[in-house]
């Protein structure tokens, strides 16, 4: 704990990487070090000099950062604006920031919506340099948006893969095997009309789930169909009315995925 003295003579202006040298005894580019996590200065050094920084309220200038290593220290989620039934959202931004909580990096969320051509937030981020990275989702499998970013050697991940996802980092689900696996157990307790309510069409990972359960179905007797879930505000209600309206056309489905 830094001492009330030492606390009140910092009070009136912002605290900077001068102020927690000067506490800790250490030379600034020593301290700017600690805070950005150099291996090379030991861990007790590190974890004095961000104690120190907390407890005087440091932020750094994000300016200054940018300045110094032509970093911004942010990392951007872009988002649809759509409502999901999943919570989908606030999910992923609660994971992403817990993942980045003690580290320098930052995260923002940069939204598009429905009627807007989704590879313009990634391009202005890019062109602006906003962030250092770009995290994205709802991928198609010749997403436009990865093209951009691999063209121009842009750090990105994707939650969802591509055709090009050996060339860039991804976090998925196997998809496939989910979809075969549930199609396998259906067929299992004798169901024989299947109906899987896929995710967006034009999506990786809907095509995959497609591919999945009619790879188990291929050799069977077993008849599978899908169709896609609405994505509109009120998704709920929409999907309702229309499974009611599918399974009064088809009253012999009788297990859905």
């Amino acid at each position: 704990m830094i001492g009330i003295d030492e606390k009140l003579a910092f009070k009136s202006g912002r605290p900077t990487l001068k102020s927690i040298a000067e506490i800790c005894g250490l030379a600034v580019p020593t301290v700017s070090r600690a805070l950005s996590g150099a291996s090379d200065i030991g861990q007790s050094t590190r974890d004095r000099v961000r104690q120190v920084a907390d407890e005087i309220g440091y932020i750094p200038n994000r300016a200054g950062v940018r300045l110094r290593t032509g970093k911004t220290n942010v990392i951007s989620l872009i988002l649809p604006t759509e409502i999901d039934g999943l919570n989908y959202s606030s999910r992923i931004i609660a994971s992403i920031a817990g993942a980045l909580r003690n580290s320098p990096y930052h995260l923002i969320v940069t939204p598009f919506f429905p009627d807007e051509d989704p590879i313009k937030p990634v391009k202005y981020i890019v062109e602006t340099e906003l962030a250092d990275a770009i995290i994205i989702n709802q991928i198609q499998p010749e997403d436009p948006r990865v093209k951009y970013l691999l063209e121009r050697n842009f750090p990105f991940a994707t939650h969802g893969r591509t055709m090009w996802s050996e060339q860039h980092p991804y976090f998925d689900f196997d998809n496939f095997e989910f979809a075969r696996h549930a199609t396998e157990l259906l067929a299992k307790r004798g169901r024989k009309s299947l109906l899987l309510i896929s995710p967006p069409l034009s999506q990786n990972y809907s095509q995959n789930m497609i591919a999945g359960m009619q790879s188990a179905t291929k050799e069977t007797d077993l008849f599978s169909d899908y169709f896609e879930e609405p994505t509109q505000n009120g998704t709920s209600k929409r999907l309702n009315n229309q499974l009611i309206e599918y399974l009064k056309r088809n009253p012999g489905t009788d297990g859905i995925i």
